[in-house]
């Protein structure tokens, strides 16, 4: 009988060999290359780039999914897929300014290798443990927050080298390409993985070892990228000062401190769901396994490589602004859609449009800034993007894992999803260069102080 060892062995030997890489040169995807939705990847070090993001993606989700279930199976509670969900989160707030620094001061590659197999190294180890039967929660929740701690200061470095890596006019579908690398591989990544979590004799440490295996994986592909980038954050300025530069540019531009504060109200209303889709899919869909939570989150891929990849070529700077008001209205509205979903067709497809949704508004926002601010501190300010994003998520998910065991999960998408929709109404009322950007498609940054028309 095959075993779980010969499948996840036969995964590394497809994933590492080098007939797979020759796989992204053969004539077929030249000619994707050539479409307007892939021109980012004609360029050969973004290509490898890309690829390793979207092991690495794969890595994550199954991870997450994984590690999701067993927290449920083992304490029956919401709260404790909370806690697991915060350990991951909050290195986003606590590292990211470090890793901003650290990636305006590095070698950009070298940092995104180290972190890439540290991941791996983390992964391997939740699989071991749990293999070995003497996994317990806080082991996870350590182990979790190692492997945030890893991705938070892998986050800032590889954003930091797309604009090196491809031209500006092609800026926007790499930013793009590479939110499909973090959104698709759901798709990928748990197309592989929830049959398995079905499988008595794999199960969750089989998916475990296959997370690690995508993540040296990446790894692998990491190595190829020849990119050289580093930032100017002069190594005499302390870490207190550097990262004061970054906020004050941030906050002194009136624009993107917007930006950043739209970012931070999606993410907290309606992207923390980790908490409270393993106990959905149980409670309402009648899940036995995790199978049909790796499905929900699977759509949720689909959705979002669907929306990159149309957002990808797009050219058109007013489409571009209509895109992000429209997109940010249906990152609220589906949520409430997928509350009433109370079976596993219409919940795949509210959760496709969620995902959908939440990546355009993501990959939208994420390229404005990044077009706006100049390379010696594009490190620093990706830090804080994701300080603002990844940190309001852990939170959000704690406490939304701990009101679902009382509340249960519905009414937490309902009134969260209204809410997100009543912030971007009112924001682009009370702004005018949001309405302006909703309008023509862009706004050059304001400094506080200086009017806007």
């Amino acid at each position: 009988m095959v075993g779980r060892a010969d499948i996840i062995a036969v995964l590394s030997t497809l994933v590492t060999s080098d007939d797979f890489l020759l796989m992204l040169n053969l004539p077929p995807v030249r000619e994707i290359q050539n479409m307007p939705h892939f021109a980012a990847l004609r360029h050969r070090d973004y290509r490898r780039m890309w690829a390793a993001n979207m092991f690495s993606g794969g890595a994550m989700w199954t991870f997450i999914v994984a590690s999701a279930w067993l927290v449920l199976e083992r304490s029956d509670s919401s709260g404790w897929v909370g806690i697991i969900a915060f350990s991951g989160m909050i290195p986003f707030l606590i590292v990211s300014p470090v890793a901003g620094l650290m990636a305006d001061r590095l070698d950009r590659r070298k940092l995104a290798i180290a972190t890439f197999a540290s991941s791996g190294v983390v992964t391997t180890l939740a699989a071991a443990l749990t293999i070995a039967g003497i996994l317990e929660l806080w082991h996870l929740a350590a182990l979790a927050f190692a492997n945030g701690v890893f991705r938070a200061t892998q986050e800032p470095a590889v954003q930091a080298l797309i604009p090196n890596q491809v031209p500006r006019e092609d800026l926007l579908n790499a930013i793009t390409l590479n939110a499909a690398t973090r959104h698709g591989a759901r798709f990928f990544g748990l197309l592989v993985a929830s049959p398995l979590l079905a499988v008595d004799f794999i199960g969750i440490s089989g998916v475990l070892l296959l997370s690690a295996v995508f993540q040296f994986a990446g790894t692998f592909q990491m190595t190829s990228v020849r990119t050289a980038s580093r930032g100017e954050s002069a190594p005499e300025h302390g870490l207190a000062r550097s990262m004061v530069d970054g906020l004050v540019y941030i906050y002194t531009n009136k624009t993107i401190a917007i930006f950043i504060l739209l970012v931070a109200f999606h993410c907290a209303l309606v992207m923390s769901n980790d908490s409270l889709l393993p106990v959905f899919s149980r409670e309402e869909l009648g899940a036995s396994d995790g199978s049909i939570l790796g499905y929900l989150v699977m759509a949720f891929g689909v959705g979002s490589l669907f929306g990159t990849l149309f957002m990808a070529g797009v050219r058109n700077e007013r489409l571009k602004g209509q895109m992000l008001i429209w997109t940010g209205i249906l990152s609220g509205v589906t949520p409430v859609l997928f509350a009433f979903s109370f079976n596993v067709p219409l919940a795949l497809l509210a959760s496709a449009g969620m995902g959908a949704s939440q990546s355009v508004f993501m990959a939208l926002t994420s390229t404005y800034i990044q077009s706006v601010v100049p390379d010696r501190i594009r490190g620093r300010i990706s830090s804080l993007y994701i300080l603002h994003a990844g940190g309001v998520m852990a939170f959000a998910n704690l406490v939304y894992g701990f009101m679902a065991d009382t509340l249960s999960a519905p009414p937490i998408l309902f009134v969260t999803g209204v809410m997100f929709v009543a912030v971007v109404l009112s924001l682009a009322l009370g702004q005018a260069d949001l309405r302006r950007m909703y309008r023509i498609g862009w706004v050059a940054p304001t400094q506080v102080g200086v009017g806007a028309d």
